[in-house]
């Protein structure tokens, strides 16, 4: 291991503190991007991807990259190193953040619907194996892509194509998030955050000085044209990210402008040691196209849900980038144009076959052993809750809000906190819900009134015709039907008036509803005709039931009459294709014989 001068060592320390804030960066960029119900979760992966890729990135990692060269293809030694090489520690501590930043970048594109530990799995492989095998084929002194020539100075496929494919890979696997594409249209879910991912994209700008410049590992003036490539690569990302909403959206796009700024970013980083500052800018320019297009080819076409365009931005974006070195960088020794292309596109594509084919076995190996995608109930919920038991109070009150839309339940209230925002809203949408409860109570009531003029004779205050079949429809065919007549009603209503009428009426109906039992319907059926229901099936009995009430009316007095008699037709149900109508027309015959036979009897028919 080459030894560093101090200044430059610290040079190599204050740039990995940079690269360090790159994943803050992308947590304020993701937890922006996502929906509010799983910010937490996103936020917590960027933080538990840092824990686990450096500590395996300590374990097996950085041995794997940088330790003794085997063949061209790994490292076989500074496994576990111990801290006693002071400037070895100097060159770890700068390159485990280069390896968190390259497991970070898949978080993106899983977002929303993979399990916790799941992505834990990930992040150890990728920081273990898959991204210290590849970056020892690139930047290990005897690695055999860098002995091929190869360059990629910085990282735009080593870190940045190499999450992105990790990405893809796993963004198929799980599959699109619940609702993405309906009837064959993209859902657009909105971010939570615009502010988080504009103060994102500042942080990343920043620490990718960081990144690209301290790739040099020294402090000389060859980084002042790192720094500036960098820089207008970064702007000009911005600018064409500028021109695509200029042309095809009616206002700038909070995701596709800082996507643009950091699809520059990604583009310059292979190159940002051997373009001009022309290249530069160009490169930066031309970035956000690739990624634009990139992004509509893989969403609309191929229906391959990322939430983050981690693939566009660091897959596609870091591919054009290390192929752009090909095209405009100073030739190596003994190299044509044509040749140089070559050797970086195979880089490109070495780098996608191996990483891809990696993901997809790490992700369905996962999906496997059930440890890949949250149960459809969980992602609905939100990840915050299911993986974390962690809560947010706008979230628990729309969700709250949401479930008493859905079920109605006027009754519930829901949480108010005190002395905030939230607990204002909470307070104010309580009280409306005592304002819908005090209306809904006024409302049954008024539509319990309704129910019983609608239903109920205003006369006689028993059932009408219309609540005496609603109640048959509720009943099966069980029972025998009665019509009650008043014997020479129209003779007491041209005699005493329609009056004295109406008080017959409403005395039969209270005589016959004290002497029916419970379980029997009495109704008015129109004029002086009633209706008897009887819970029973024999005839004998309803024979005797409907006789004993014409002998209590019989012997009741009236008002104005003295007394009245009545008579009565009963018939049952004989078959089951009989109907009410059926039965109700037989009655009415046995009825019409009681009146032949000299009124004041009982007929069954």
């Amino acid at each position: 291991m080459e030894t560093f001068k101090e200044l430059d060592l610290f040079w190599i320390l204050v740039s990995g503190f940079l690269v360090f804030m790159m994943q803050l960066g992308f947590s304020l960029v993701e937890t922006g991007v996502v929906r509010t119900k799983n910010t937490i979760n996103v936020a917590m992966k960027n933080l538990i991807d840092t824990v686990f890729s450096i500590m395996f990135f300590w374990l097996f990692g950085f041995g794997l990259m940088f330790g003794l060269d085997n063949y061209g293809l790994i490292g076989t030694d500074k496994f576990l190193i111990d801290g006693k090489d002071l400037h070895l520690n100097g060159f770890f501590f700068f390159q485990a953040m280069f390896a968190a930043t390259a497991i970070t970048i898949v978080s993106g594109a899983v977002a929303e619907r993979i399990k916790f530990n799941g992505y834990i799995v990930v992040a150890i492989i990728v920081s273990a194996i898959i991204y210290p095998i590849f970056g020892h084929w690139a930047w290990s002194e005897n690695g055999w892509l860098k002995a091929l020539g190869f360059i990629d100075f910085a990282g735009s496929t080593v870190v940045h194509s190499l999450g992105g494919w990790i990405g893809l890979a796993g963004a198929i696997v799980l599959g699109p998030r619940l609702g993405k594409f309906r009837k064959g249209k993209v859902v657009y879910f909105a971010p939570s955050n615009h502010n988080f991912i504009v103060f994102g994209v500042f942080i990343l700008f920043f620490a990718w000085f960081g990144f690209n410049a301290g790739s040099l590992l020294a402090f000389d003036p060859a980084v002042t044209s790192i720094l500036i490539n960098t820089l207008l690569a970064g702007v000009f990302g911005g600018f064409s990210a500028w021109i695509i909403t200029l042309f095809s959206k009616d206002k700038v796009g909070v995701e596709i402008f800082s996507f643009g700024i950091i699809a520059g970013l990604v583009g310059i980083t292979a190159g940002c040691f051997e373009f001009t500052t022309t290249q530069s800018a160009f490169v930066g320019f031309l970035s956000s196209f690739i990624m634009h297009y990139a992004d509509i080819f893989l969403t609309k076409k191929l229906k391959i849900d990322d939430p983050l365009s981690v693939v566009a931005i660091h897959g596609f974006v870091g591919a054009w980038g290390t192929i752009a070195v090909g095209f405009f960088a100073k030739l190596p020794e003994n190299f044509t144009r044509l040749h140089f292309i070559y050797i970086q596109s195979l880089g490109v594509v070495v780098a996608f076959l191996f990483t891809f084919i990696s993901g997809l076995l790490i992700f369905l190996f996962l999906r496997k052993i059930n440890l890949l995608r949250v149960r459809k109930k969980h992602e609905v919920l939100g990840l915050n809750r299911s993986e974390h038991n962690a809560r947010l109070p706008w979230v628990d009150t729309i969700q709250s809000i949401i479930q008493i839309m859905k079920t109605g339940n006027v009754d519930r209230k829901i949480y108010e906190e005190r002395d905030t925002e939230i607990g204002i809203v909470s307070r104010f949408f309580n009280y409306l819900l005592n304002m819908l409860k005090q209306k809904n109570a006024e409302l049954k009531k008024s539509n319990t009134n309704l129910s019983v003029k609608a239903y109920h004779d205003n006369l006689t205050k028993i059932l009408n015709r219309n609540g005496l079949l609603k109640k048959l429809s509720e009943k099966n065919n069980n029972y025998i039907l009665a019509i009650i007549d008043i014997d020479k009603f129209k003779t007491i209503n041209d005699t005493y008036g329609h009056d004295v009428g109406d008080y017959v009426l409403r005395d039969l109906a209270a005589i016959i509803s004290n002497k029916i039992r419970t379980t029997d319907i009495f109704a008015r059926w129109g004029g002086e005709e009633f209706i008897l229901v009887l819970d029973t099936t024999d005839l004998l009995q309803a024979q005797n039931i409907t006789d004993n009430l014409r002998k209590e009316v019989e012997n009741s007095k009236f008002k104005t009459v003295d007394k009245i008699t009545v008579s009565i037709g009963v018939s049952e149900f004989k078959t089951k294709n009989d109907t009410f109508e059926s039965v109700f027309k037989k009655a009415d015959e046995a009825l019409y014989q009681a009146k032949t036979n000299g009124r004041n009897r009982v007929y069954v028919y």
